[in-house]
C-alpha cells in the first residue's frame, strides 16, 4: 500500500496523530495527495517519518527505482521527479527536484513548469543544449551548451528544452522552486486542442484541417524524444520517417 500517514495523516484529527501505516520500500508513482497534509505542523509531518525510519528521507532517482518514470520516458531517455506526490517528504518545504536521463541525441522536448523555476546542471556527459524563450515581448531563445557540472536556469513559465548533441549518454539534475512544479509539454497538449481551434491558430495550413489533426497528434512524441536528424545521423541512429512511437 502506498504512502498515507505521510501524506494525509489518514485517520488523524487536528489534536491526535494516527498511528504510523507502513510505507513503501521504493520509490512510490502513483500516490495521490491530500492537500490537508500542507496544513499540519512539519514537527508532525517529520514524526511520522522518524518512526517510519530514516530510509524514508532518500528518494532514489536510479531508473531501476522508476520504472514507468517518474515524468516520463521515451525513445530519447527518461525522467525521474521528486515532487510532493512521489516523494511526500516534500510536502510543505517547497522545492523539488528531477534527474535527467538522455540517450545518445536525446532531446527533452519542449516544455514548461507552470509552478516553478528549474536550476539544471549537467553530472554525466557534454554539449548538452538547452534553450528556453521567456513569454510575449522577449521571443528571442536564450541558448546555452552546457559540459560537465554546468549549468542553466529555465524560468517559471518559460518554454524550454535539452538536447543531448553527442553519441554518449548525459545525465542531469534539476531543482524547482515549487514542490509542485508540474509539467506542460508544448506541442502535445496544444494539438490536444478544439482541431478547429488549432487549425484556425495556425493560420489553416494546407496540410491540416479539422478531419487530420487528431492523427497528427498521435505522431507527436512524449517529452524524452529523438532529437535532430543531424545528430542521428552522425551517431548512426536510426530514425527511419521521423515518427517516433511513444
Amino acid at each position: 500500500m502506498l504512502v498515507h500517514s505521510l501524506i494525509i495523516l489518514a485517520a488523524a484529527t487536528p489534536f491526535v496523530l494516527a498511528s504510523p501505516a507502513l510505507l513503501p520500500r521504493q520509490n512510490p508513482t502513483n500516490t495521490a495527495t491530500d492537500s490537508s497534509a500542507s496544513l499540519y505542523p512539519a514537527a508532525d509531518r517529520f514524526t511520522i517519518i522518524k518512526n517510519a525510519g530514516p530510509e524514508y528521507l532518500k528518494f532514489d532517482f536510479n531508473v531501476a527505482a522508476n520504472p514507468g518514470g517518474g515524468v516520463s520516458s521515451g525513445l530519447g531517455g527518461q525522467g525521474n521527479l521528486a515532487n510532493r506526490r512521489t516523494f511526500p517528504a516534500l510536502i510543505g518545504l517547497g522545492v523539488a527536484m528531477s534527474a535527467g536521463f538522455l540517450n545518445p541525441c536525446g532531446m527533452n522536448t519542449p516544455h514548461i513548469h507552470n509552478r516553478a523555476t528549474e536550476f539544471l546542471m549537467i553530472v554525466q556527459g557534454g554539449n548538452v543544449r538547452t534553450g528556453f524563450i521567456l513569454e510575449n515581448g522577449l521571443t528571442t531563445q536564450m541558448s546555452t551548451t552546457l559540459d560537465r557540472f554546468q549549468g542553466a536556469i529555465f524560468p517559471q513559465g518559460s518554454i524550454h528544452f535539452e538536447f543531448n548533441d553527442n553519441c554518449e549518454a548525459a545525465v542531469f539534475t534539476a531543482a524547482f522552486s515549487n514542490e509542485d512544479p508540474g509539467l506542460s509539454s508544448i506541442a502535445n497538449n496544444f494539438f490536444s486542442l478544439d482541431p478547429n481551434i488549432v487549425n484556425a491558430d495556425l493560420g489553416y495550413p494546407r496540410f491540416l484541417d479539422g478531419t487530420n489533426i487528431a492523427q497528427f497528434e498521435s505522431t507527436i512524441p512524449k517529452s524524452f524524444a529523438l532529437g535532430m536528424r543531424e545528430c542521428l545521423t552522425r551517431c548512426g541512429i536510426n530514425h527511419g520517417d521521423g515518427r517516433q512511437n511513444q
